[in-house]
């Protein structure tokens, strides 16, 4: 089943006109190349007029496409932090399979990409801009707060015996450890060699957690 995201996506490419992709697919590579840049030379570094000097254009001409400096920034965090979120809803929204399984296959493509190290370096920087950019701060809050709620929601379908309370408790514990295991697999080699392991591991707590509530 197609989620609504790849859906829209093919509809686009369907009935959009040879200037309307060529003007997405610009936005794209200024995302990418800004997100590069994001990574390699840290959030203090980052301006859109290195953006535009790495891509071979014009301040004016990247402006053209995606505004300011911040508008370029929040475009980047949807593009790289916020696309997983929208995924996870589509998992969780999916109601035709048992909920402890979408459970189940929201976490586990969570500390998927947790492994990353390029995901979680973005990660890093987008924290770190965040102590100093209102906006910033504000989007990446109003993300991880969707999907604690999201998650939180599952969580009460697996046990409806759970208050909401608890079911949100439950769900930022589970969210601020995978954030912990994306630190830990990024910056020591404990969890390397073991990683089913911990998944496994991790993921029997969490279900014992929930089912005794």
């Amino acid at each position: 089943m197609l989620s609504e995201a790849s859906r829209a996506e093919s509809l686009f490419e369907r009935t959009a006109s040879p200037r309307e992709k060529k003007r997405v697919q610009r936005i794209e590579d200024i995302i990418d190349t800004a997100a590069l840049i994001f990574v390699r030379d840290g959030y203090a570094q980052f301006s859109a007029r290195r953006v535009a000097s790495e891509l071979g254009i014009s301040l004016s001409n990247l402006q053209h496409y995606c505004g300011t400096t911040e508008n370029l920034l929040l475009s980047m965090i949807r593009a790289k932090i916020e696309v997983f979120v929208t995924q996870f809803v589509a998992i969780a929204g999916d109601t035709s399979r048992p909920a402890e399984q979408r459970l189940i296959d929201v976490i586990t493509q969570d500390m998927e990409a947790a492994r990353d190290p390029w995901i979680a370096s973005f990660s890093f920087q987008s924290w770190a801009l965040a102590e100093h950019d209102q906006a910033v701060g504000e989007h990446l809050s109003a993300i991880y707060e969707t999907f604690c709620r999201v998650m939180g929601e599952l969580i009460q379908e697996v046990n409806p015996q759970l208050a909401p309370g608890r079911a949100q408790v439950f769900a930022v514990l589970i969210a601020s450890q995978i954030e912990g295991l994306l630190f830990y697999h990024k910056h020591t080699s404990a969890l390397k060699q073991n990683w089913q392991e911990t998944v496994d591991t991790t993921l029997a707590m969490w279900l014992m957690m929930i089912r005794a509530g």
